[in-house]
């Protein structure tokens, strides 16, 4: 009786075993990072909190970036003689990086709203303020970017700006500047997976083997009453 008690209390805690295989869930931890309006052209950063790897195991890094551009462009028709007519506007790269060079060299390549204008000899006109916004998402799956945003600190992207006037014109001789401030804003997602036990636990197979024990008591008892 007592081995086939204890064979009975093996054969649970094994079913218990395979019942409590883990599943894998998988999460998303979110951290944003900006850089305030500023005048072009600019160098700035962008830092994270790294992956925590107590977390679970990081599967993924995806990098967004929001780039935006506030600009005031002045036009003059320098000729003494002839009329200007055309438009400008104000085009813009926002470059990111990481010290190892490990991005796929994401940039935000924008123009701003063009800029109408008709001129006479000598005159000048300025625009309103004009606004622009664009957003890119890279994903990174390789090592050396999991290695890169996981441990205990923080992550820093260097992140620069460059800014120059494209300037179409008819007639005179036309001269175009521009005057822009722009923001970046960083955000990177980190997708992790993580076991988590079924509900199935150890406790359930104690509590399994108690009933067993109780059940191969009460016959040995009976046996026992049954002897002369």
């Amino acid at each position: 009786m007592r081995i086939a008690f204890i064979t009975c209390i093996l054969l649970v805690f094994c079913a218990a075993g395979i019942s409590s295989a883990n599943t894998i869930q998988s999460g998303p931890y979110m951290a944003t990072s900006p850089i305030p309006y500023s005048l072009t052209d600019w160098l700035g950063t962008l830092t994270f909190p790294q992956f925590d790897p107590a977390l679970g195991t990081l599967t993924e890094v995806d990098i967004s970036l929001t780039g935006a551009m506030q600009t005031q462009l002045t036009v003059q028709n320098v000729d003494s003689e002839l009329p200007s007519s055309g438009h400008t506007n104000t085009h813009l790269v926002f470059t990111v990086q990481d010290a190892g060079l490990n991005l796929h060299d994401p940039s935000i390549d924008m123009s701003g709203p063009s800029f109408a204008y008709s001129l006479d000899p000598g005159d000048s006109l300025t625009s309103g303020v004009l606004t622009k916004s664009l957003s890119i998402t890279e994903i990174y799956t390789g090592p050396a970017i999991l290695a890169e945003f996981s441990g205990p600190g923080v992550f820093s992207l260097n992140a620069s700006t460059f800014t120059e006037t494209a300037l179409f014109s008819t007639g005179g001789n036309t001269e175009s500047e521009q005057v822009t401030e722009a923001g970046l804003t960083g955000t990177v997602t980190y997708q992790y997976d993580v076991a988590v036990p079924e509900p199935v636990t150890m406790v359930s197979a104690l509590l399994a083997a108690g009933g067993l024990g109780g059940y191969v008591r009460h016959r040995m008892t009976l046996g026992k009453r049954k002897r002369p």
